[in-house]
């Protein structure tokens, strides 16, 4: 009994994914994505950023705080790939994308806390 349970769930989840890809947001979210990673230009300002990120990060996981220099380095960073068109319109996909998933999952969460309270 237990495992026809498990594979309904996961025939569900399928089902849920297949519905997600088909949902405008998603598909707006790809779009974006593909722009971005054909744009020269867009791509390279992302992956300064990134690797700018993951070297902060590192040293703040290593216990060294970040100087005011290198969170306005950052701060100026994040500004001008913001000021790209294209970063833009993919940041902006990806938020939608990323607020959609966060909703689906509130309203697992929310399923599952019916069932506790009975």
């Amino acid at each position: 009994m237990e495992m026809d349970q498990l594979d309904e769930i996961m025939q569900k989840s399928i089902e849920l994914g297949r519905s997600i890809g088909d949902t405008t947001i998603y598909q707006e979210f790809k779009k974006a994505e593909y722009n971005l990673l054909h744009n020269p230009k867009a791509r390279e300002l992302v992956e300064n950023l990134q690797k700018m990120k993951q070297e902060y990060q590192g040293k703040q996981m290593t216990g060294i705080e970040l100087s005011k220099e290198e969170q306005e380095t950052m701060k100026a960073m994040e500004n001008k790939c913001l000021m790209d068109k294209q970063v833009q319109v993919s940041n902006d996909a990806n938020t939608k994308f990323q607020e959609f998933m966060e909703k689906i999952s509130g309203k697992i969460k929310e399923g599952i806390k019916s069932i506790e309270q009975i």
